[in-house]
């Protein structure tokens, strides 16, 4: 067996689940090949571990509340997180305010203009400066 079919097959036999024939070929190849015994020794601490740590692992379910207990005790308040979002270095937020501050500034002098101008002076109509006063002019 050369070295190359013996490291296709190591996993295989890490798990006993080659036929009995290439099962002998693969010992036969450790026993007098160094780089190959030396490959599944690593391949066999490798999923050894990968087991122990599947093992020793917490459920799905505990680590969601370990995640949602640590977010709850780390998470700033609201108003620090509004803060940090109205502080980002974002380029939007400059052309929203630009185009937001004119328009409400021009919203709120219009809409006052109009009330100051009809609460002070009513309109006249049909007033003319140049006509002469009412008591001089003659009735009929």
């Amino acid at each position: 067996m050369k070295c190359e079919e013996c490291d296709a097959s190591l996993i295989d036999y890490a798990y006993d689940e080659l036929a009995p024939e290439p099962r002998r070929a693969v010992t036969r190849h450790l026993a007098e090949c160094a780089g190959c015994a030396v490959a599944y020794c690593r391949l066999r601490a490798d999923l050894d571990g990968a087991l122990q740590a599947a093992h020793e692992a917490p459920p799905a379910a505990v680590r969601e509340r370990l995640r949602a207990a640590v977010e709850r005790e780390f998470r700033p308040s609201w108003w620090r997180r509004g803060l940090a979002l109205v502080q980002r270095p974002v380029p939007a937020y400059a052309v929203v305010a630009a185009l937001v501050l004119p328009a409400a500034l021009w919203l709120v002098r219009g809409s006052g203009r109009d009330d100051v101008a009809t609460s002070t002076s009513p309109r006249v109509r049909g007033y003319d400066a140049a006509a002469p006063p009412l008591i001089d002019r003659p009735i009929l």
